[in-house]
């Protein structure tokens, strides 16, 4: 397909987590604005009583490095490649309803170093699970070269009051293009 770098294939993450509504949202973070996010849909799932996210993430144009930080409900136990169309598949069979969390006061945070639980590698995906607050992830993805937005702090912030996992997905459009 033209204009865009090839969809990367699904990040499905097991998640051992007691029930909580999944309210992900993802921000696309590159370093010059040079990258289009298409599409970022998250679906989440149980199964056996285990949640399950997959992840699916749509570029266009860039090069270099850039990523997504999505909130996740959970430490995963695992984040694994997920094979091609699950999450089209997924969306298709069932009929997801959206669930609007409510506003809350937002608590600020102390700024200390976010933990960071995982590391994965998958492809040209360089995944980072972190536990932390708002300002604490926040100030971990600016140190590793994200680029947040003005409002970061405050959805940062909103994510981490619910749960204090995300997910960071930094993508090596350079890799890709050589993996082919």
């Amino acid at each position: 397909m033209r204009g865009f770098l090839a969809g990367l294939a699904a990040v499905a993450a097991a998640l051992i987590v007691t029930a909580q509504p999944a309210a992900a949202c993802a921000g696309l973070i590159g370093p010059n604005g040079a990258v289009k996010l298409l599409r970022t849909t998250t679906f989440a799932g149980y199964h056996d009583g285990v949640e399950h996210y997959v992840t699916s993430f749509q570029f266009a144009g860039g090069s270099g490095q850039f990523g997504s930080l999505i909130p996740l409900p959970g430490i995963p136990d695992k984040v694994e490649k997920g094979g091609a169309w699950t999450l089209q598949r997924l969306i298709r069979e069932t009929n997801p309803i959206p669930v609007a969390a409510p506003f809350a006061a937002l608590a600020q945070d102390s700024v200390r170093s976010a933990q960071v639980i995982m590391e994965v590698r998958i492809d040209a995906l360089d995944i980072t699970v972190l536990k932390g607050g708002g300002a604490e992830v926040g100030q971990w993805a600016t140190e590793h070269g994200f680029r947040l937005p003005p409002a970061a702090p405050e959805v940062l912030d909103f994510y981490a009051n619910r749960s204090p996992i995300f997910l960071a997905a930094v993508f090596d459009a350079d890799a890709a293009k050589a993996r082919g």
